[in-house]
């Protein structure tokens, strides 16, 4: 084994050692033992393991996170287009600022010129050797893979430069992290909402609601879409989403004796900057929520994000609408 093949093959030794007893990590941790100057590479590459662990232990996944891949291994597309298109841009901006590292290329192709060794070499291995190199074989692969992947993740998440980051640019990241989607206040808000719950302060004159909403230092409508001005107001509550995230809900009567009921939460907690304005809601962003069960239409203005909910009334789409 040469210095060249040791080093790729030390690239994805696992940092609590049990790779060790492998023959082909045995031999490359014995050149590099026998070699100072692949010695001191490893000590360096343990070094930068021990800290991307690091950091990937301080990420914080979202709760449904789990199901969500759950449901991309079962084949099934996201209920609502509108979040995947979202998902699309978010993905594509954030690709955009990527800077490859220096020499990414040539790793690559040296990467597949020895996997293509290793693959070639299985033509002449006995059967029974030929299915456990496979697997060890596509092991490290997906290792490597998930690896990009995770770092591709934190370069997106965290941009420290050659100081390490400013205590400013920190803060923002942080900040950032601790932001929700306009999707997580519709299933938050939905489900609580199909529970039972008691309103803060029930039939207030519409005249002195948002006078109630900013005693209680809740967020309050700049303005409200033509359709809800002349309803009255049931009542309004405080909720909190995503944890600690302060929000306020208020609950109007239809003429026909239902609900519609608006969430109004601070742009500070929102990732999302996308959504229309008031009077550029249309038709198709007009969506059902299925976890939930309720119509909903998002929109935002200089202060604040909102979320309308409605039952679904027919089988038709976007009648949320008409309120607008």
């Amino acid at each position: 084994m040469d210095k060249e093949k040791a080093q790729f093959i030390l690239h994805s030794f696992r940092p609590d050692g049990a790779d060790a007893a492998d023959a082909d990590f045995a031999e490359a941790l014995q050149l590099a033992v026998e070699d100072r100057e692949l010695g001191e590479w490893l000590a360096e590459e343990r070094a930068s393991d021990a800290a991307f662990a690091t950091a990937l232990s301080e990420l914080h996944m979202p709760d449904e996170l789990r199901l969500h891949i759950l449901a991309v291994m079962r084949g099934e597309k996201p209920s609502d287009p509108a979040q995947e298109a979202e998902m699309d841009t978010v993905l594509c901006e954030a690709l955009s600022h990527v800077d490859p590292p220096e020499g990414l290329r040539d790793q690559i192709l040296a990467a597949m010129h020895v996997q293509e060794g290793q693959l070639k070499s299985l033509d002449e291995a006995p059967e029974n050797v030929i299915g456990i190199t496979r697997r060890r074989t596509w092991f490290r692969a997906a290792s490597v893979a998930a690896a990009v992947v995770l770092g591709v993740f934190l370069a997106l998440q965290m941009d420290l430069g050659p100081g390490g980051g400013s205590e400013k640019d920190l803060e923002n990241s942080r900040s950032e992290v601790s932001r929700i989607t306009s999707y997580d206040v519709q299933h938050e808000a939905g489900r609580i909402l199909n529970s039972k719950f008691a309103l803060d302060v029930m039939n207030p004159p519409k005249t002195e609601v948002n006078t109630w909403l900013v005693a209680h230092e809740l967020p309050a409508p700049d303005r409200l879409p033509a359709g809800l001005e002349g309803m009255k107001v049931m009542g309004c509550k405080k909720i909190q989403l995503g944890g600690d995230k302060t929000a306020a809900l208020l609950c109007f009567v239809k003429d026909s004796g239902g609900m519609v009921h608006l969430v109004v939460i601070n742009n500070d907690f929102i990732k999302d900057a996308h959504l229309p304005s008031m009077n550029e809601v249309k038709k198709g962003d007009c969506h059902n929520c299925p976890e939930t069960g309720w119509e909903t239409v998002r929109w935002r203005d200089r202060e604040n994000t909102y979320v309308l909910f409605s039952k679904k009334e027919s089988s038709g789409q976007g009648k949320l609408i008409q309120y607008f």
